[in-house]
């Protein structure tokens, strides 16, 4: 048997294998081969695609960039001309400052001509070298002066010019028209940079004589006002045109060359497109080479494949071979059961699992075959081993579940078809207080329960459970301990089917008393101020709307009061925030006292309170609103030997208001409050006709919320303006100017916010929040080397701030910077308004080195008796005096007056609004010191002046 199977493998699976190989590896090197050139020339026409496209989008860059230089410079001259020139002379100061400076403009840009226009489109001058074209613009400047905007134009005739047209305005009007003209030629070096390929520009020739001798196409009817190495190129191009003689490729050809092959690209311009196109050519050659050599080692590779693969079967394949025959030897001996003799005539089993194959698994399989029957007597005593740790791990799972119920930290009983308790966990007894006796013995489930609705509920659930309705209920009631807690429990029912006795119910109860209380607190904190136990200002605002329907609808009188703690801020400066959380308490305490039991109060926010009165008379609510007066002010903490008595302001609103909302109701009251704080502190407003302009209403509501906003965000910057010594020439210093950022990024001057500021106390943030910009950016320049002082305008809020002095000095303290770098500049009214807190912080701050200046000096009190009582040391001169200093006999007088006075009590003068050099020029006749305005420099983000060297 032996000899007969040697015979009929000793020759052919080796060879049969080879071959099976090899044309299996030639077929998938063809297919390598085939689908390698398809991807190689895919890839190659998705790169060309590309490339195409960058040249369209860098040429249309390069137009973009034109327009945009000469946009900038269109916007640009008008910009010189000063706006107190009329109209019609600007045109005049254009045409002389473009002839002043052509020579530069044309040096400096790629303009070769610019045409200027008046409004009716009539030609006011022309500078270079482009023939004006009157046919071409008169139609187009039509469009461009009935639309007021810019437009763009490219014509080509002997060479190709982009014409731009922008308008431009003077003072706010439509002024005239700009019409730029450069020549498209000069892109073509700029396109050679950026796509590194040779360009070229073919426009339509007209066959006259002259063009047919200049560089031209003529079976295209074409020629060339541009293109890059010119001499090669030229040939190529005639070249291309007698393989194309009808007309020249539209978009892309790939052409061979002088035994080179370039791509040549075509992207037509202008107006018309058939007019003028602009040529691409690049040099492919190296990347078809490229190409080429790939395909190549494709081949080479596919060839040595079949080799190699070959010869690796042949080694293969020989020890495999010589082991499948030992095996079929061994064969006959486990039909005999010389399992032992078969084992030991068989090789060594190793274990490979990466390269195994069909014998190994044979050889395998012997292995095991020996094994299997060689172990068969050993079965029985396995499978009894075997069965003996099963049992022993049912036991260990009965004592793990054991142990989970008694730990678990949630309550689970068992109950019988009729809701008696069979048994409950540790935790159950520990949570209910009952002994497991007691409860199997005498209770029902349903006997802890609380409310009769659940004894009701949970009657019927273990029914419907028997029956299948619902595989698991849930259900949410309150238990009785023992001791008589209620406990909130979350029950889980779902019944347990027994082998062999009857079905109970698995009861499992979550604890969510802890929870439920959380939860209780959490709503009341909803409606409520945690500190005084008022209502918040959510509750309130809807209690107002609830009220304010209800007045409407019956015709009820209501009365609003608002008001807050004067000065409150300083206590808690001075004396700690918890001495202001006590004396907010105490406010509320004394409120419950004075209003009436229908009366709703809630604190609003910080120290602001509010009283809303439903059903009551004016009279009412004016007795009301004294009742609260009397009862606030006695309120008082002692801290030490400081003793802080409460001080209001308040707002009294009648209402319902014909078409205003509660919004606007609470605006109005709280206009009120701040001109109850305008006629002096501890006093109140009743709302008048003027309060409740809808339109200021809603401009202040408005402006209150961009302030907070914009300082919660931090959306404030100081500019600076810079002031001159007019003897010198020199900048003196700088005063900061306040601007907030704008949600969109622009940039508000103070006027529209500063007033509600002040009106709404929000002016006190603002205030702090400008020492510190101010002092913090005094640190940075000085860390940059640079020696600026600057000037910081005071409200007159922080002038009444008697907290004002020790602000500066801790400010001072903290940046390490010096008082003699400062000026505090105050408005002559809002100085003798607050004399006496004015001199008093004026003489501190002076003493340590600062500087006052008296701003707006001459418009307001104008009584020369105050300068001897405000120790100041400079006088700025109210511009409506200097900006028509020139022409104004009376203004001059005025200054000379002011400033001779000043001079007198050894005070400098500042005049403000100067904006140019003639009224500069009088200041230096009268002897004004020094100069601030426009003329000057206008409010930048950086001191202009006083830049440091990079």
């Amino acid at each position: 048997m032996s000899k007969f199977i040697k015979k009929n493998i000793s020759f052919g699976l080796i060879w049969k294998a080879l071959f099976a190989v090899t044309i299996s590896t030639v077929l998938a090197s063809g297919c390598i081969f085939v689908l390698g050139q398809y991807i190689y020339n895919k890839n190659h026409a998705q790169r060309i695609d590309s490339r195409h496209q960058q040249y369209e989008q860098a040429f249309s860059s390069v137009i973009t960039q034109l327009k945009q230089k000469e946009t900038e410079l269109g916007w640009l001259i008008p910009s010189f001309i000063s706006a107190d020139i009329p109209r019609e002379k600007g045109l005049t100061e254009i045409t002389r400052l473009i002839n002043s400076n052509w020579f530069k403009i044309e040096l400096e840009s790629d303009i070769q001509s610019i045409f200027l226009f008046d409004a009716v489109g009539q030609l006011k001058g022309e500078w270079g070298g482009i023939i004006h074209r009157q046919a071409l613009l008169s139609t187009w400047l039509k469009d461009v002066i009935d639309d007021e905007q810019s437009h763009n134009k490219i014509v080509c005739d002997t060479n190709c010019f982009q014409y731009h047209a922008i308008p431009f305005l003077h003072n706010g009007e439509f002024a005239g028209i700009f019409v730029f003209a450069s020549s498209i030629n000069e892109i073509v070096l700029q396109m050679k940079e950026i796509t590194k390929a040779d360009i070229g520009i073919l426009i339509k020739a007209s066959n006259t004589p002259y063009e047919q001798q200049q560089s031209s196409l003529p079976l295209w009817s074409l020629k060339i006002p541009a293109l890059t190495n010119f001499s090669k190129n030229y040939t190529l191009l005639e070249a291309l045109q007698r393989s194309y003689p009808k007309a020249i490729p539209d978009k892309s050809i790939s052409y061979v060359f002088d035994d080179k092959t370039y791509d040549i690209f075509i992207i037509p311009f202008g107006d018309d497109a058939s007019l003028a196109k602009l040529v691409v050519i690049d040099n492919i050659t190296q990347e078809l080479l490229e190409k080429q050599n790939a395909v190549d080692l494709y081949v080479v590779s596919g060839l040595s494949s079949i080799l190699l693969s070959g010869i690796i079967l042949f080694l293969l394949f020989i020890r495999p071979t010589a082991k499948l025959k030992k095996i079929i030897n061994l064969l006959p001996l486990l039909a005999e059961k010389k399992y032992s003799e078969v084992e030991q005539s068989l090789p060594e089993l190793k274990e490979r699992r990466l390269l195994a194959d069909e014998i190994d698994v044979l050889d395998s399989a012997a292995h095991h075959l020996i094994a299997t029957l060689t172990k068969l007597d050993s079965d029985v005593e396995q499978r009894n081993l075997t069965l003996l740790e099963r049992s022993n791990e049912l036991q260990n799972e009965r004592n793990f579940v054991s142990n989970i119920l008694d730990t678990a930290q949630v309550l689970i009983m068992r109950l019988d078809q009729l809701g008696k308790i069979l048994s409950i966990n540790q935790y159950g007894k520990k949570l209910t207080g009952y002994d497991e006796e007691v409860l199997v013995s005498k209770y029902l489930f349903t006997d802890l329960i609380c409310d009769n609705e659940s004894d009701d509920l949970l009657n019927g659930v273990i029914p419907d459970l028997l029956d299948k309705k619902y595989a698991t209920y849930k259900h949410d009631s309150a238990l009785s301990s023992l001791k008589g807690d209620k406990l909130y429990i979350s029950w889980f029912f779902t019944v347990i089917h027994n082998v062999d006795a009857e079905p109970e119910i698995l009861v499992v109860g979550l604890d969510l008393t802890e929870r439920r209380a959380v939860e209780t607190q959490l709503a009341w904190l909803a409606d409520h101020d945690p500190l005084t136990g008022l209502f918040n200002r959510r509750r309130f605002d809807n209690e107002l709307h609830r009220v304010l329907i209800e007045a409407e609808r019956f015709k009820h009188n209501c009365a609003l009061i608002f008001f807050d703690v004067d000065q409150f801020k300083y206590i808690n400066d001075s004396s700690g925030h918890k001495v202001g959380d006590q004396l907010l308490s105490k406010i509320a305490e004394q409120l419950k006292l004075a209003v009436r039991k229908t009366d709703i109060i809630a604190r609003f926010g910080g120290d602001e309170f509010v009283v809303l009165s439903p059903q009551i008379t004016q009279e009412g609510a004016e007795s009301l609103i004294n009742k609260v007066f009397s009862q606030v002010m006695d309120v008082e903490v002692v801290l030490g030997e400081v003793l802080h008595k409460v001080s209001i302001s308040a707002g009294l609103l009648m209402f319902p208001v014909e078409g205003y909302t509660g919004q606007d109701l609470m605006a109005s009251v709280d206009i009120a409050m701040y001109k109850a704080k305008e006629l002096g502190r501890g006093m109140w407003c009743l709302a008048s006709p003027s309060d409740l302009d809808r339109d200021e209403v809603k401009y202040r509501v408005n402006w209150k919320s961009k302030i907070e906003k914009a300082l919660a965000e931090e959306r404030f910057v100081l500019y600076f303006q810079p002031i001159m010594r007019i003897a010198d020439k020199s900048i003196s210093h700088y005063e900061c100017l306040l601007r907030m950022i704008g949600e969109n990024g622009d940039i508000i001057p103070p006027g529209p916010f500063i007033c509600v500021a002040e009106q709404t106390g929000l002016i006190k943030y603002i205030d702090k929040m400008v020492l510190e910009m101010a002092f913090q950016r005094q640190k940075q320049f000085m860390d940059k080397g640079l020696n600026i002082v600057l000037s910081v305008n005071m409200s007159g809020e922080l002038l009444s701030n008697p907290e004002a002095f020790q602000m500066c000095t801790s400010l001072l303290e903290n940046y390490g910077v010096k008082a003699e770098q400062f000026i505090f500049e105050v408005t002559e009214t809002k100085a003798v308004s607050n004399l006496k807190s004015a001199n008093s912080f004026i003489s501190q701050f002076t003493a340590i080195g600062g500087k006052f200046a008296l701003d707006d000096f001459g418009v307001g009190f104008s009584s020369m008796n105050y300068l001897k009582k405000l120790p100041v040391q400079y006088l700025k001169i109210d511009g409506e005096f200097i900006k028509n200093l020139p022409n104004t006999h009376e203004d001059r007088l005025f200054v000379n007056a002011i400033n001779e006075v000043g001079q007198g009590m050894n005070i400098e003068s500042i005049a403000e609004f100067v904006e140019n050099d003639e009224i500069l020029e009088v200041l230096s006749d009268i002897g004004v010191d020094y100069a601030q305005g426009y003329g000057i420099g206008k409010p930048m983000p950086y001191p202009e002046f006083h830049q440091t060297e990079s």
